[in-house]
């Protein structure tokens, strides 16, 4: 129904009888109060189970999305098991937490691989009351994000290719003939544009996009809306394009710690969203890809120093034919030929799949890769103990060691430095070890 409009009478001369606008009835907007939901909240230690009581369809979402193993008990009741998957997942009211068995704080760490001790300490203390990995990576991100973007955002020099009608940079004349011949305005040019899009802003915009979105709290929100507005002009770094290496200069410095998780915001190989739809529905790490991607990065760091080249995910493939691929998660290369094979592994080394799929796995790749040793290298999640193993009838023996992950860093550091010396020393012969230095 409209609004009543203005009649026009024929003895009113052309005058509008105007109704008054006491006579007027607006159409009300109805408010409807939303009411509070009651989140039931259920916390899990990764590797571990617990009986609860849960609907069937609640149940049946867990048993699909595969985040979780779930099985019926008596009573109507479900045990649900973690795996090695940690965060926050929501199904309807029901909030499932799976806290790491390894400190919150070492999973950030790990995940980033941050660069710079001064700014992992001051991540560390910031996380002393976290106790979920999606509030540890929030409280971290929303505070060196204020920092880097304090007192304002950097600029720098962009590239940029488009056609203007005033000549300035350079002239593409190639271009300017092949869209435009004999036109000379507008010119197609390629100039330097000092600004604020740069991919530094680029890659933190999309991160606090994401954040801002997955967040539930109003307080967060308020925050990681602020840095938002303060990169305004900014185009978002797309989402599922690779983020590439950024070059850490002085001006740039103070942007380290929020790049590093801001990256981590952005890779879907570590983290997942499971609903990623709906605010604060689910938040996950991978700590499988966590703990495998800190072994590559650091493990490169310390056997590059000794020579050849550290190579993640190398693709091989056991038969002649190439139909049975494989995919070692480390392995050491100089001169075009394999030194050595690790494969990490985050989970107990007494687990129901050790010694068998692991040693059978690792046997392949030695096989395939020519070498008479290859190293399973374990998360200490407590109540593992690592023995190591000769194949029968191959000469191949697979060395077992377990990273204590919840020490101090410097512990981390030097266990994978220790590890690392013990690939070097296992060389099968003087030849091979004439290829790295000592």
């Amino acid at each position: 129904m409209g609004l009543p409009t203005a009649s026009r009478s024929p003895n009113s001369g052309g005058r509008s009888n105007l109704l008054p606008l006491s006579s007027i009835r607006l159409p009300q907007t109805l408010k409807i109060r939303s009411m509070p939901v009651t989140l039931q909240s259920e916390t899990i230690e990764e590797h571990s189970s617990r009986e609860l009581e849960l609907p069937d369809r609640v149940a049946l979402q867990m048993h699909a999305d595969g985040h979780v193993r779930i099985a019926p008990a008596p009573g109507g009741r479900y045990v649900v098991r973690a795996r090695h998957k940690v965060g926050v997942i929501r199904y309807g009211d029901l909030e499932l937490r799976i806290v790491p068995k390894v400190p919150i704080a070492r999973v950030l760490y790990m995940a980033t691989f941050m660069s710079g001790a001064k700014a992992w300490e001051e991540t560390e203390t910031l996380l002393t009351e976290a106790d979920d990995p999606w509030s540890a990576l929030l409280h971290a991100f929303t505070w060196h994000g204020e920092a880097a973007l304090s007192p304002t955002p950097i600029q720098g020099y962009v590239t940029k290719e488009c056609a203007e009608a005033h000549l300035r940079g350079r002239v593409l004349f190639e271009r300017q003939i092949a869209r435009r011949p004999g036109i000379l305005i507008p010119n197609e040019l390629r100039y330097e544009e000092y600004e604020i899009n740069i991919i530094e802003n680029q890659v933190l915009k999309a991160a606090i996009m994401i954040a801002e979105h997955m967040e539930a709290s109003p307080s967060w929100i308020a925050r990681l809306r602020h840095l938002r507005h303060r990169l305004d002009g900014v185009e978002p770094w797309r989402r599922g394009v690779v983020v590439p290496p950024i070059l850490e200069t002085r001006i740039n410095q103070r942007y380290s710690p929020a790049l590093a998780l801001a990256r981590l915001l952005l890779d879907q190989r570590s983290l997942e969203f499971p609903d990623a739809k709906a605010p604060g529905l689910g938040f996950l790490f991978n700590m499988n890809h966590v703990f495998e991607s800190f072994l590559a990065q650091r493990l490169a760091k310390v056997l590059e120093s000794y020579g050849g080249r550290v190579e993640a995910q190398h693709v091989t493939h056991l038969d002649v034919a190439g139909r049975i691929a494989m995919r070692p998660d480390i392995t050491w290369w100089n001169e075009g030929r394999c030194l050595a094979v690790l494969d990490a592994k985050y989970k107990r080394a007494n687990h129901a799949d050790f010694p068998n799929a692991d040693a059978y796995q690792m046997l392949a790749y030695c096989t395939r890769l020519g070498l008479t040793s290859g190293w399973l290298v374990y998360a200490d999640l407590g109540d593992g103990v690592p023995v190591d193993h000769v194949v029968r009838q191959a000469g191949i023996s697979i060395n077992v060691v377990s990273l204590a992950l919840g020490g101090t860093l410097r512990e981390l550091h030097t266990s994978v430095a220790r590890l690392a010396r013990a690939v070097r020393e296992s060389l099968r012969s003087d030849a091979d070890r004439s290829l790295v230095s000592p």
